[in-house]
């Protein structure tokens, strides 16, 4: 997105760019009618359906935004917003002060102010985890921050916390009843986020644990040189190690549950959190009892099993004599040796028990062995069966599930059958979007969609790992990046959807599917429409019937370089190539427009028709002038 500092749009002059929000670009911007500075989001209009898309999902979350703002003054308010010289635009208050991240980085910080800091957060995440608006006659109950890091809290002029970037826009765009943000950093995510790329209340809860780890320790809990290295070892689901001092031991125990492996094992939600550090901020002596952390650490039942009477083998000191022995007269002179000397056995005997021990505790080991061996296996053929007859259907039940039969033995031969059952599924569930995309032109795909393909294709894999899986996953991933690089013309991440687009092509090379990927990010992304087409006519090798779609697309890109070229010719006006630059235009506008022409009124074609007849009468006008002069 080009949107350089002294660059007018309507009311607003823009300054400097802040970063990203959502699906946009943020700038500083002066708001020239109420004289103050904002924050300017905006999105380049496009004939792109995924952008188009995404601004509609803008507009509906500047709604929920302002909902959310009137609730919790630590969320940023709207001011406007609407469309302008061809952007869409959202402008926000502007919050002076430093991002978290910048005190972060000089060292720990004061538990208390920490403490403070993440119990803002919390009652943050309390309004948005709760949150109830309807908006065009839709109802939605809650919003999952997703992205909760030190870049996304600042600390205001005054001293206040204020939380950014809710990804209101994506949250929107899905249909579920707490809606979600895939975005997030590995650092602060989730075991069970990692797992699955599943974002939840407790991923949230997680992040912010996270946060507060890093505020007081001056680090974060997991450590790590690279990024799959650090997600390793969060997936690994080994607690942190305790935040060091100055870190109160009552904050380190809140630090404990909140981080718990087993997700049930801690706060459960912001306001549960939140009330955990009022009590530290109080003075409460006991906030986390020595019962909460034993739960977060057993992963099996405490103790070995066995009955305390099994280990009371000899009696206790002194136990062992009668009391009129000690009533006597006479003291004893040398305590009384147990067993009496007949009665201890020797060497041989001791070895001889020994054995026995050991070879009745492999007897019943075995034989436990066979026996969980055997439920595993029934267990595993009654899940098969319930997938076979569709009495479970749902793809995110079928994981849950799976996690749970599979826990600490996935590859196992009892589970054969099942984990076939099972990668099938999510396999169907990930090529459903993919096959919507390639054989339903009238079905539009969104980046939600992809999303979901990915996640399916992550599981597939995680489950029994093959090429299909991978190939499907990294075509779902070209597509998120080919949709994120086009919205904020991003050069790395349109370079990242070719990549992957390639890589699944070679996974899969008798698919089409990555040329059509390839196709889109050409035209859209790197306006190259001559590559699209040698991406498409590729896809046509391999089976593929170019569509209406695939027209409109080339058409949309031979249309958007005739205006780059005779937009540039202007800029050689008067020179020899200029002559050159307004031809090539032409030639452009009139494969576009026989492209339209083919597939009217799909689409904007018949809008493509019109402002495309329009340009050539100017492109024929000034041809004549440059031919009269000669």
């Amino acid at each position: 997105m080009i949107a350089p500092a002294g660059r007018k749009l309507g009311k607003y002059e823009i300054r400097q760019k802040l970063g990203r929000g959502g699906m946009a670009d943020v700038y500083l911007a002066q708001d020239t009618q109420r004289n103050a500075q904002v924050a300017l989001k905006i999105i380049e209009h496009s004939a792109d359906p995924d952008i188009r898309e995404s601004i509609d999902a803008e507009r509906r979350g500047t709604v929920l935004q302002a909902s959310l703002a009137a609730k919790d003054p630590r969320v940023v308010p709207i001011y406007d917003s609407g469309d302008l010289d061809g952007f869409f635009f959202v402008s926000m208050e502007y919050v002076d002060g430093q991002d978290l991240a910048e005190l972060v980085r000089r060292g720990p910080l004061p538990p208390e102010f920490g403490v403070r800091v993440a119990l803002e957060v919390a009652e943050a995440l309390e309004h948005a985890h709760s949150l109830e608006v309807t908006i065009e006659g839709k109802n939605f109950r809650g919003i999952v921050h997703g992205d909760i890091k030190p870049k996304n809290i600042r600390i205001d002029s005054k001293g206040r916390v204020r939380v950014l970037d809710f990804g209101i826009a994506k949250a929107l765009s899905l249909s579920r009843r707490l809606t979600r943000n895939e975005f997030g950093s590995v650092p602060y995510a989730s075991p069970e986020r990692l797992d699955t790329g599943e974002v939840n209340v407790l991923s949230d809860l997680w992040s912010l644990a996270v946060m507060l780890y890093e505020m007081v320790a001056g680090m974060q809990p997991y450590q790590a040189d690279s990024t799959d290295r650090l997600e390793r070892m969060i997936r690994s689901r080994i607690p942190p190690p305790p935040a060091p001092d100055p870190c109160p031991e009552q904050l380190r125990r809140i630090l404990r549950k909140a981080m718990a492996p087993a997700p049930e094992a801690r706060y459960q939600s912001a306001a549960e959190f939140a009330g955990a550090l009022r009590a530290f901020r109080s003075g409460d002596r006991v906030v986390v009892s020595d019962e909460e952390l034993d739960a977060t650490r057993r992963t099996f039942p405490a103790g070995g099993g066995a009955d305390d009477a099994t280990l009371r083998t000899f009696p206790a000191a002194g136990g062992g004599v009668d009391d009129a022995t000690r009533r006597g007269t006479k003291p004893l002179q040398t305590p009384a040796k147990w067993p009496p000397a007949k009665a201890r056995p020797s060497v041989f005997g001791y070895a001889m028990r020994t054995v026995a021990v050991v070879a009745l505790a492999s007897i019943f080991y075995g034989l436990w062995s066979v026996v969980s061996e055997y439920f595993l296996w029934k267990h595993g053929q009654q899940f098969e069966r319930e997938i076979q007859t569709e009495q479970i259907t749902d793809p995110d039940q079928i994981w849950s599930r799976w996690t749970e039969l599979s826990k600490g033995n996935p590859s196992s031969l009892l589970l054969y059958g099942v984990r076939k059952v099972v990668r099938q599924k999510f396999l169907e569930a990930a090529n459903h979007v993919i096959l919507t995309y390639r054989d339903n032109e009238g079905q539009p795909v969104y980046e939600k969609d992809w999303e979901r393909a990915r996640n399916m294709a992550a599981r597939a894999l995680a489950v029994d790992p093959d090429n299909a899986a991978r190939g499907d996953l990294r075509l779902a991933e070209g597509h998120i990046d080919r949709i994120n690089g086009t919205v904020h013309g991003s050069l790395p991440e349109l370079k990242l959807a070719v990549e992957k687009f390639n890589e699944a092509q070679h996974l899969m090379p008798k698919s089409p599917d990555p040329e059509l990927g390839l196709a889109r990010v050409y035209i859209y992304g790197l306006r190259d429409p001559d590559r699209g087409y040698q991406a498409m006519q590729q896809a046509r090798k391999l089976g593929f019937d170019l569509g209406n779609r695939e027209r409109a697309q080339l058409a949309d890109g031979y249309r958007s370089r005739a205006d780059r070229l005779w937009w540039d010719s202007r800029n050689v006006r008067g020179l020899p190539q200029e002559r050159d630059e307004i031809q090539h235009a032409e030639d452009d506008y009139k494969r576009a427009l026989q492209l339209y022409q083919q597939i009217a009124p799909y689409g904007n074609s018949n809008d493509g028709i019109v402002k495309i007849e329009k340009s050539l009468e100017s492109v024929d006008f000034r041809l004549n002038q440059l031919g009269s002069a000669q």
